[in-house]
């Protein structure tokens, strides 16, 4: 009768987890709207925790050298305030610092670019035609080419004329934005305050609550599972950040060392870029290279070669003892984390595609191993 009982429970859970998947798939734009209403009021809530992420990595070590040997109650007190603070004003100086690198010479050099693109196209046409005979096909296509920029500069014009005539709506729309982006920021900041002040008893309830209601093995399953992704997370942006400051470093020095024009800022950007694994070389040496164009292009074809040289530098001996170890993965896979990951989500994805992919690697291979150990173990016994 036990039995029968069981049997009639199971096939009635089946069938409303059953009647919900057919009811989710009938009604899929509904969910994907809710869902997108849910996303965007739970926006602060997943941005502060992915800061109180970040944020958490510096505070551990300020931690460690906030009166390490003292045990008395005010250090006790202070040391996690003291920490997130400090965490904080390290970030925020970094952002400040960079920002004030790139923004300004980037908006003066592509203002100055667009101003200058009649000349520069001319400068290069004739550069390229004076080295024809290395690069035959391509002095054929410039003469081809015929470029009106005097109709360019019309069509741009009108395209500003159109923008300002609907410049009120556009400044309404814009301004909304803004401030709902800022309103978000500021409360993702308070969030991830409060989760960094309490992360503890957070992760105590967290545990109390998957003990009481998940099973004994599927409760340690998923701590497992965290515990992973945490580790590859935390393992990748600490490598990456050294790899990041590295890489900028020997940019800016070598663009200096052989006097290239905007060093520090190219500098700065392959160091933000650089967070981006094999991609983000190719945007800063795209960018610096445009830059450099602007001035002189056998000097933008040299900075090509710098670039190229540095990569191979931080490919072959940086990355795989700084990044490649710390996250346990093969090129091959990382790039196959880059590919999915953009092709899903873009940027971040590109960005976090690759802890993701090494936490999936890291979980086959311990479930592997111990399948193989399971395996030999009935061969024993056999």
């Amino acid at each position: 009768m036990d039995n029968y009982k069981r049997i009639d429970k199971l096939i009635m859970k089946y069938l409303i987890i059953g009647a919900i998947v057919i009811l989710l798939i009938t009604n899929y734009k509904q969910v994907l709207q809710w869902l997108s209403v849910l996303m965007t009021v739970l926006q602060p809530i997943i941005m502060g925790a992915g800061i109180a992420y970040i944020i958490n990595l510096l505070m551990v070590q300020f931690e460690k050298i906030y009166f390490p040997n003292k045990h008395a109650k005010w250090v006790r007190m202070t040391r996690r305030p003291v920490s997130i603070l400090s965490s904080f004003i390290v970030v925020l100086f970094i952002i400040v610092f960079v920002i004030s690198l790139i923004a300004p010479q980037l908006i003066s050099v592509f203002a100055t670019m667009i101003e200058k693109a009649p000349e520069l196209f001319t400068m290069v046409e004739n550069w390229i035609l004076q080295y024809n005979d290395l690069f035959p096909q391509l002095a054929d296509f410039v003469q081809d080419v015929d470029i009106d920029w005097q109709g360019f500069a019309s069509q741009f014009l009108n395209m500003i004329n159109n923008f300002t005539g609907n410049v009120i709506e556009t400044t309404v729309s814009t301004i909304g934005s803004v401030f709902n982006f800022i309103v978000n920021i500021f409360l993702a900041i308070i969030i991830s305050i409060y989760i960094l002040l309490t992360k503890e008893k957070l992760a105590g309830q967290f545990k109390r609550v998957s003990k009481a209601f998940l099973p004994e093995r599927l409760d340690q399953n998923l701590r497992y599972v965290l515990n992973v992704l945490n580790d590859s997370f935390s393992s990748f942006f600490v490598g990456e950040t050294i790899e990041a400051v590295i890489l900028g470093s020997m940019v800016a020095l070598g663009m200096w060392i052989f006097r290239f024009p905007y060093a520090g800022m190219i500098g700065a950007l392959t160091g933000v870029t650089a967070y981006i694994p094999f991609v983000g070389a190719y945007i800063s040496a795209s960018v610096g290279f445009l830059l450099i164009l602007v001035e002189s292009p056998i000097r933008a074809l040299l900075f090509l070669v710098l670039i190229i040289v540095i990569q191979q530098i931080e490919g072959n001996i940086i990355y795989p003892r700084v990044v490649g170890q710390s996250i346990g993965l093969s090129g091959l896979w990382v790039i196959v984390g880059i590919t999915i990951g953009g092709g899903l989500w873009g940027v971040p994805g590109m960005l976090f595609g690759v802890p993701i992919s090494s936490a999936i690697y890291r979980l086959i291979k311990d479930n592997v191993v111990l399948k193989e150990k399971y395996k030999g173990r009935l061969k024993v016994k056999g």
